[in-house]
């Protein structure tokens, strides 16, 4: 008995929440709620012809029509025209004007009917299939401004568009609904213009650097940039106002090409045609096949299988974008990092969004603009990519280039890098007539030690003199591994007296170097020559020419000595 008792009790519970519903199908004038008032629309879709507004309107007192359980009515991608009915009461005294908004910026067709006492007072016939100035009001969604009789007002609406049927409806002032797209329009300049000073600083970069992966990543925002734009009715409100045709068709056009553009930035920022050459050949042909069924589409005019194709192309392609960072980061690529939490973002956005529109989860404010906070994060995550990867690559570059003037062996500069250091520093002192000299410095007897104890002893000892004489001079003199057992130094600012008092010095310090081989103590000795710049020095070879001149004079002496003018 309890649950037969039960069952009636929910019964009889659900039957008032029926009659519930029934009485609120009125809405008043009096309600200031800056919320979707779904739950008080009747809907009623089409099944075979067109319905006149008067078969509407039989079908309604005939009660045909559902009444909506949901704030915001959506019925999917493709549906079959509907018919939409609310009753407005208006207890006051006098008139009053409201603004209803349908605020889905892309329906193709949408004729509405203001009634009361069963009369016409007015009728729009508006959406993206005629020209925006047809509109009863300048805004991006359809809306319509109306003073509301005292009584009952009646409302029908009739909605076709092969889009997303996705019907938000909102009854407030004509102050509140201004309101209401100021503070959209704010978030939708902060977006905008925080993602095209992000495409016009990558711009930038590639003019500079000539990185093709700047210019792909402000091509993807620029898509981005677009694609928002068209489906969110700025693009028909700005751009295009006098092109029905292509506001009806930008939507599935430009959401393939804001894909096909973010995968060609991360083929090219990730490397796949390097790194993964079966991965980027799918995604070409992956490419190729989405945009020739696009092409196919639009030859049969069939927009329906357009927007079909391109929400199914744009899930594809999170899931690939989503894939090969997943791939990328195991395969030790640091920036793939940045790059996956990017397209985790985006996928996340764009899905919620997506899902949202096509009426798999419940449309609102937050799930409608995922896709656009999901594409701030992917843009932020991607510009800290780019970041990441320039600073990088800048850092490999220097490493390359310090070590492209240092000798591998000693760790000191090298021919290249002395010619580099000292170009400056010699036509200084050619302009201003100021001291420069130069020492040789060349190990005795080196090819005696690499035969006797070999290569690889032969080349701790150039690694100690090198050593040594790096210690050993001043902070403004520069050494280098001249070539061989020979080294050099550049001695700025110094005469010929004070140069050689140097080279005597270096000389007692390498004399003082004490090598052991196999435990036997190996003594080394070398030898220098050192000239300063004269009058008949034309150049710094010249100079360095007659230091070598002194350094085999040292040698024809008995080494380990120091020669000069």
């Amino acid at each position: 008995m309890i649950p037969n008792r039960l069952l009636c009790i929910l019964l009889l519970l659900l039957g008032a929440l029926d009659v519930a519903a029934e009485t609120r199908a009125a809405i008043s004038v009096s309600h200031s709620s800056d919320r979707p008032i779904g739950q008080y629309i009747g809907y009623l879709r089409e099944t075979h012809d067109r319905l006149s507004l008067d078969d509407a309107m039989a079908a309604y007192r005939n009660g045909a029509f559902k009444i909506s359980r949901r704030a915001v009515l959506d019925f999917g991608i493709g549906a079959r025209p509907v018919w939409l009915h609310l009753q407005v009461k208006n207890d006051r005294p006098h008139a009053v004007p409201l603004r209803l908004s349908v605020e889905t910026p892309w329906l193709d067709h949408v004729d509405i009917y203001f009634l009361h006492n069963g009369q016409t007072q007015a009728t729009y016939h508006v959406g993206d299939s005629k020209p925006f100035s047809t509109r009863a009001v300048d805004s991006r969604y359809f809306a319509f401004s109306h003073r509301f009789d005292v009584g009952i007002s009646d409302v029908f609406l009739r909605v076709q568009t092969p889009d997303p049927m996705v019907l938000p409806l909102f009854l407030t002032s004509p102050a509140q609904a201004e309101a209401r797209e100021t503070r959209q329009s704010y978030g939708y300049g902060f977006l905008y213009g925080f993602l095209i000073a992000l495409l016009g600083y990558n711009a930038m970069l590639y003019v500079g650097l000539r990185r093709r992966r700047y210019i792909l990543y402000s091509t993807y925002l620029g898509m981005f940039v677009l694609t928002n734009m068209s489906y969110t009715g700025h693009g028909f409100a700005w751009f295009w106002p006098d092109q029905p045709g292509w506001a009806q068709w930008s939507n599935p056009i430009l959401m393939l090409l804001y894909g096909i553009s973010g995968l060609a930035f991360a083929v090219r920022f990730l490397n796949v045609r390097k790194h993964f050459p079966r991965i980027y050949k799918s995604i070409l042909a992956f490419i190729g096949v989405s945009a020739g069924l696009m092409l196919s589409t639009a030859a049969f005019d069939s927009q329906h299988y357009a927007l079909l194709l391109a929400f199914v192309f744009i899930f594809l392609f999170t899931m690939i974008m989503l894939t090969i960072g997943i791939i990328s980061v195991r395969s030790g690529q640091r920036p793939a990092r940045y790059f996956l939490l990017a397209a985790i973002a985006s996928m996340i956005g764009a899905l919620l969004t997506e899902f949202s529109v096509w009426g798999f989860i419940p449309y609102n404010t937050w799930t409608f603009h995922a896709v656009d906070i999901g594409m701030l994060l992917d843009a932020t995550l991607l510009a800290l990519a780019l970041t990441y990867q320039f600073r990088v690559g800048q850092e490999q570059k220097q490493r390359a280039e310090r070590l492209a003037t240092l000798d591998p062996l000693t760790r000191i500069n090298n021919r290249r890098a002395f010619y580099d250091i000292a170009g400056p520093i010699w036509n200084l002192a050619l302009r201003h007539g100021r001291s420069v000299s130069v020492i040789l410095v060349d190990i005795d007897h080196f090819k005696r030690i690499n035969d006797a104890y070999g290569h690889a002893y032969g080349d701790s000892v150039l690694v100690e003199t090198a050593n040594v004489l790096a210690q050993t001079m001043r902070g403004q003199d520069i050494v280098a591994r001249w070539g061989g057992e020979e080294f050099i130094l550049l001695l700025p600012e110094t005469d010929l007296h004070e140069a050689a008092a140097l080279a005597e010095r270096l000389r007692e310090t390498v004399a003082d170097i004490r090598l052991y081989h196999a435990g036997v103590e190996i003594k080394l000795t070398a030898s220098f020559g050192v000239a300063q710049r004269q009058q008949h020095h034309a150049s710094l070879d010249a100079l360095i020419s007659s230091a070598d001149d002194y350094l085999y004079q040292s040698k024809d002496v008995g080494r380990n000595k120091v020669s000069y003018a």
